[in-house]
């Protein structure tokens, strides 16, 4: 495949996007249309299709095609925004009036913690917990993939409402987000988080989930929470894995410097 032929189209289809010949959430001519009018094959549009695609500029919807991406789409993700500033991350862009829908991976369920789980949020493996997995789609994209495990001593009858909701939650005014129902329902604080960042080539399954290709990069995060109650400070409740499409995401962290 000629590498330089892959370069000048890439190059000329971002010309014509910043010029506002795609404009965002234009769909662009399919493969073959544009296979024949650049005289190229079809192997190498889908080259430069995934290029476009790693360098944020335009998304690929299975059987859908490619569109061009908002760049109002890429969002600054800080170390708990979550708990400080939305009530949710999901929350934030239904209030930007953008549609969001969370599709359920699995159906929710409370299950044993066992050794590994049980580990990472620091009780026993015979503790219940409740398991959630499911991806987040903005404006159509999947944007990140969640895997959530939380005490359900604390949140059973999250699971209950889930079995409402599968396979697919639409965000609408009438949800009720994550940590305002914390707050008002079981008076629990969310206090601090822990995050442990990794950026990493996905695999198949992830991939196929989030619509990209496997040499996108994503991001995988570790996140802990604690929270706190008028009966027990710091209770850490949950315990995350998330899956970050890379090219959707910044993420912004600040912090202070200590004296010496």
């Amino acid at each position: 495949m000629d590498q330089s032929k892959i370069d000048e189209i890439v190059e000329k289809l971002k010309n014509q996007i910043s010029q506002g010949e795609y404009s965002a959430g234009q769909r662009l001519p399919s493969e073959r249309d544009l296979a024949e009018q650049l005289s190229v094959s079809r192997a190498t549009i889908r080259s430069v299709l995934l290029r476009l695609q790693s360098e944020g500029l335009i998304e690929i919807v299975p059987r859908g095609g490619a569109f061009v991406r908002s760049t109002s789409t890429i969002d600054v993700i800080s170390r708990g925004v979550e708990n400080q500033q939305f009530n949710t991350f999901m929350e934030h862009f239904h209030q930007q009036g953008k549609e969001v829908l969370v599709r359920f991976l699995e159906p929710s369920k409370i299950i044993p913690a066992g050794k590994d789980i049980g580990e990472k949020l620091n009780v026993p493996p015979e503790t219940e917990v409740f398991r959630r997995y499911r991806v987040q789609i903005v404006d159509r994209f999947p944007y990140r993939i969640m895997e959530g495990y939380y005490l359900a001593s604390i949140f059973r009858e999250l699971c209950d409402r889930d079995q409402h909701l599968y396979p697919v939650q639409r965000w609408d005014d009438k949800y009720v987000p994550f940590f305002k129902w914390l707050r008002e329902e079981k008076k629990i604080f969310p206090s601090k988080s822990k995050e442990r960042l990794k950026c990493r080539m996905p695999n198949a399954e992830e991939a196929k989930i989030l619509s990209i290709s496997r040499n996108q990069p994503v991001v995988e995060l570790h996140r802990w929470v604690w929270g706190k109650s008028d009966k027990e400070d710091d209770i850490l409740f949950e315990y995350s894995k998330i899956i970050y499409n890379s090219s959707l995401h910044v993420f912004e962290y600040e912090f202070k410097l200590g004296r010496e």
